[in-house]
Formats: structure tokens, sequence, C-alpha cells
């Protein structure tokens, strides 16, 4: 039998199975450093398995949801896919991003007996953690949404049919406020018409209102139709006031007869006796009063009549004024009368596209919003949803459930311990890093190589550029014997020159010398005058040939250049920029600007502008 552990030693004999490998891609783990660690093949194989089981859940709900915004079910299922793949491939980066740190654990903070470097661990332990759970936060948070869109489609299938019963009253509801909204709308009209007639009744009042006769009429019928109708509610009440106080008095008789039909002829027959009605004291008192309130009636009719008759007789004079007030607001009416009748045509064709778009509102956000209304939760204790409904704890607990499902990956890989896939990653970046780290060293060798060698170059591109310019000017010179003959009396006019300036300069530094004053010149003056080209020899510094310059002042501009090589004369011209302290030397057919780096008493130092070439000098 094998040890402990001899299993794992060789790793070639021992090899995840296809579903092992095929998790263990889900998760992101490198396959070839994780197939040298066979301990942590279950571990990320069940990390990847809860990741495509994620996404399986996430292709059946993506499906389920897009089922009710595209109506399609190819369209639905191309759909899950996609987001099946986009939430795989979410949660693998969440997972692959997510480093276990080493951190020390309590067992190591124990074993040491230092106490300065036991807080050290303890500090470095709290400081991992922390940096730990904050470079997990945003994965939480990122599984966190995930798993909320995933969960509610699933939601919504679940709780369909009660969603569907809920969509029902909603629409119910729209249809009923289609309804209220189209009697609103007939309402409105009909309120116009109102105001419409009480403009027109007011117009009318105010035409009868002119006439004092008609207005007092209109004041005193009322009042007569009043007393009127006092005196004949006074009267009924006395009639059944009388019928209860009548009685039959037995001893006063009075015969009874019927009609019969004796020999073809109706004759009245004695059938026998009946006792009289009698009224007693309240019922005569009653009979006199009535006879008063009959006599009272008499002219009050009259008087109505006369006057109901009178303002007839005056109303006829205003028909023509409201014939005309008429006819003006049953012009206003017109309109509205038409909006009523159109409202009415349009009535079941609006009824229908109300009951159409409330049926079609069975969407995505309807079905939401449902799910909404049915899961209630409430913090008063005297509501019926108090600390939520069935619905809304189912819902809360399916929402749990996924967001577990969904952090399971990230909480395995925090609180389980590193292993040696870990080790072996950190082991091989920090190898790339150091073998990146070389090339980079490499590179840099190599710049500052090819820079010295720039370097080098630039020195030698100002004696290249004049060998050519001294090639060019023998080819010149062997064409113009003329040309060679006026150069060599310059060139001996111009070492008279040399030597007479040499000769100058030499004597007064002899002269200097000999009077102890040669470097005790006075010190304001030689601060102050500043170190001039012109009117001097510079010798060129590194050029195998003997080069030399003399810049004569001559005019402000185009001042005379005399160029020296090897004895051999050539002639310029050049310009100095005291303001921007440049100078352009125009030699051989060539304009060169050179900005003056350095200049000093003895030294001289041209830059050219465009090729950064350095030329030096020395006074001579």
């Amino acid at each position: 039998m094998k040890a402990l552990g001899e299993k794992y030693q060789d790793n070639n004999m021992r090899k995840p199975s296809g579903l092992q490998n095929f998790f263990i891609l889900c998760s992101g783990a490198d396959k070839e450093i994780i197939k040298d660690c066979p301990t942590e093949w279950n571990k990320f194989a069940g990390i990847g398995a809860t990741i495509f089981l994620t996404a399986c859940l996430a292709l059946l709900s993506g499906a389920y949801a897009m089922h009710f915004v595209f109506d399609n079910n190819i369209v639905s299922i191309l759909f899950g896919v996609f987001w099946a793949i986009v939430i795989f491939n979410l949660d693998r980066y969440i997972v692959l991003s997510l480093r276990k740190e080493k951190i020390p654990t309590q067992t190591d903070i124990k074993k040491e007996t230092v106490p300065n470097k036991k807080e050290e661990l303890k500090s470095e332990r709290n400081r991992l953690f922390w940096n730990q759970i904050y470079m997990a936060s945003p994965r939480f948070i990122i599984a966190l949404i995930i798993a909320l869109t995933v969960s509610k489609p699933i939601e919504l299938k679940m709780f369909d049919k009660r969603i569907n019963k809920e969509l029902d009253a909603i629409q119910r509801a729209d249809i009923a406020s289609c309804e209220t909204e189209f009697n609103d709308k007939i309402e409105e009209q009909n309120k116009k018409l109102t105001d419409i007639q009480a403009q027109q009744d007011n117009e009318k009042a105010n035409i009868y209102s002119q006439n004092p006769i008609y207005v007092g009429l209109i004041a005193e019928i009322p009042n007569i139709d009043s007393k009127i109708s006092s005196l004949e509610k006074e009267k009924a009440n006395n009639d059944k006031e009388i019928a209860k106080n009548q009685y039959q008095d037995q001893n006063d008789l009075r015969p009874v007869y019927k009609t019969e039909l004796i020999d073809g002829k109706p004759t009245k027959v004695q059938t026998g006796w009946q006792p009289k009605w009698k009224y007693n004291q309240k019922a005569i008192d009653l009979q006199k009063r009535n006879a008063d309130i009959n006599k009272e009636l008499a002219p009050l009719k009259l008087d109505l009549t006369n006057k109901n008759n009178d303002k007839g007789e005056i109303q006829k004079t205003f028909i023509a004024e409201e014939a005309k007030i008429n006819a003006k607001f049953d012009t206003l009416r017109s309109p509205i009368f038409a909006e009523i009748s159109r409202l009415n045509s349009d009535k079941p064709t609006f009824i229908a596209r109300c009951q159409q778009t409330a049926l079609a509102s069975a969407d995505l956000p309807a079905r939401l919003e449902a799910l909404g209304n049915i899961s209630k939760f409430s913090l008063n204790p005297q509501n019926i949803n108090f600390l939520g409904n069935s619905i809304w704890w189912a819902s809360l607990i399916i929402t749990l459930l996924f967001i577990v499902l969904e952090t399971a990956p990230v909480v395995v890989k925090l609180l389980t311990k590193r292993g040696p896939y870990d080790e072996k990653l950190d082991a091989i970046e920090y190898q790339i890093y150091i073998d990146e780290s070389k090339k980079v060293d490499m590179l840099n060798r190599e710049i500052n190589e090819y820079m010295r060698l720039a370097n080098d170059a630039a020195k030698l591109s100002g004696s290249i550029r004049l060998d050519a310019e001294k090639d060019k000017l023998e080819v010149e010179l062997r064409n113009n014997k003329e040309l060679l003959n006026k150069l060599a009396d310059y060139q001996r006019d111009l070492a008279n020159i040399y030597a007479d300036a040499w000769y100058q300069e030499e004597k007064a530094k002899a002269l200097m010398q000999a009077k102890g004053m040669y470097n005790q010149a006075n010190p304001t003056n030689t601060v102050n005058d500043k170190p001039k080209i012109e009117e001097s020899f510079w010798r060129q510094k590194g050029s195998p040939d003997k080069i030399e310059y003399f810049f004569r002042n001559g005019s402000l501009t185009d001042n005379e250049l005399l160029y020296f090589e090897n004895e051999q004369l050539n002639k310029g011209k050049w310009n100095y920029n005291s303001m921007k302290d440049e100078i352009e030397i125009d030699l051989l057919g060539n304009k060169i600007n050179y900005s003056i780096s350095e200049i000093t008493k003895d030294k001289l130092k041209l830059t050219d502008k465009i090729n950064n070439d350095i030329l030096e000098f020395d006074r001579v």
C-alpha cells in the first residue's frame, strides 16, 4: 500500500477526468499549472461547476425575460445564450482576478517569540486581511447585481399565475380609466353647455330686468302662488280631519235602494235602512274654515291668472330680442354638440384601442410591476402585510439563494487557504517579472550604447560635412585658374593679417605679464565686457584638418567670414542675432543656423539648430 501522499508524487500517472477538466476550465484556472496540483482539482472543479450552473440559470432567465420583449422563441433563445455567455464570462473573470493573499496565520503569530516581530505579524495580518476585503468588495457588488438580474425572471416564472391575475386586475383598471377618461371628456363638453345656458339666461334676465312692471310681476307671482298653495294645503288637511270626525247616527236612518230590472225596466227597490253620517263640532268648525278658504282662494286665483296674463303679454314684446339671444348662443353650442357627437361616434374605437393597449401591456416591465404589487412589505403592526406577505418572503428567499449561488465562488476562494496552485502561480509570475526586468535592462544598455554612438557620429558629422565642402571647392578651383590666383593673393593677405593679429595679441600678453597685470585686469570690465566672436581667429577642435574661422565685423548684415582649411582660404558671410544669441553662417553655398551654446574669452561652442551637431573652437 502506498504511503500517505505517495499517490501524488507521480502526476503523470494521474490525470483529472474529462468533467473535472471542463469545470476547471470554467473556473479560470491555468490547466498547465493545475495539472501539477492534484489536491486543487476538486476545489477548482467545484468553483467551475458553480459558475457553469449559474450560466445555465442565466440562459433560462434571459430567454424567459426576452420572450416578453421580442415575442419570438428563436430570438429569445439566442439572447438567452448570449446572456449566459456574458454572465459566464463575468463570473469567470471575477473568480480569476481574485487572488488569495499569503496572510500570516494565528499559529504563525503564536510561534513568534520576539514581541516586536509578533506585533509586526499582527499588523501585517490585519493589513493583508482588510486589503483582501477591499479587493473582493467590488467583486461582491458585481456578483450581487448579477444575482438580482438572474433571479427576477425566475421569480416571474414561479409566480406566473398570481402575476397574470394581478395583470388582469391592472388591465381592468386601465380599461375603467379609459371609460372614466371618456366620461370626463363628455362632462367637460356638458359643462361648457351649462355655462353657455347660464350666460343665455343671464342675458335674457337682463332684458326683462329693464321693465319695472315685469320685475314687479316676477316678484309678486311667486308670493301669490305661495299663498294659494298654503291655503290649498290647509284645506286638504281640514278635509282629512273632517273625514276623521264624522260618525253614523243609529237613531237617524235612511232607506237604501238598489236598481233592479222589473219587466225589463230598471226599477229602484228598497233593500233596507242605513244610519246617516253626521259631523261633530270639530268637523263642523273645519267645514266653516274651508268655506272661508274657498272665499279667499277665489280672488287670489283670479289675481294670479291676471298677473300671469300680464306677464305673458310683456314677454311677447321681447320675443324678437330673445330670438337673437337664442340664435347667438345656438351658434356657440353648435361646435360643442358636434364635438359630443364626434366623441360618441369615436367611443367604440377609443374603448377598443384602450382594451387592446391594456391587453398588450403584459410585457416585462408590466410583469415586474405586478410582482411588486403582489409582494408587499410593511413595518406597521396594524397593516395586514406587516413584515411582508408570503410572496414577499418567497421572492426574498429566491433572491438570497441566487446571491449565495453567485457569491459562492468568491467566498470559497477567500475562505480556503492558499494551495499549491497559488504558490506555483506566484512563482511563475515572479519569474516572468525577473525575465522582463532583464530584458528592459538589456534594452536600456542598448539604448545607451546607441546614444554614445550617435554622439560620436555627431562629432564627426561636422568634419565630414567640411570634407565634402572641401572636395566641392577643389573642383571649382580646378575649373577656374584665375580664381585660384586671386585666392592665393587673398591667402597671403590673410596670412599677413593673421600674423599681425597674433603679434598684437602676443605683444599685449607680454606687456601684461611684464607689468604683473595679466591676471589682475579690472574685474568690473571683465565682467561687464562680454566676449565677442568678431575680429578674432577661432580654430576648430576635434577636426583632423587645420580649420580656422575669422569673423570680420563689417556692416549690420552679411558680415564677411574668412574660412581657412590647411592654409587654404575661402570666403563666406555671417550674421549675428543678439536677441536670440544665434549666428547664421553662409559658407560654400550652404546656410546653417547655429545657436551660441557657450562663449568665453578663449572658447566658443556652436550647436546646429537642425541636426544638433556641436562645433567647438579655441581662440587663436
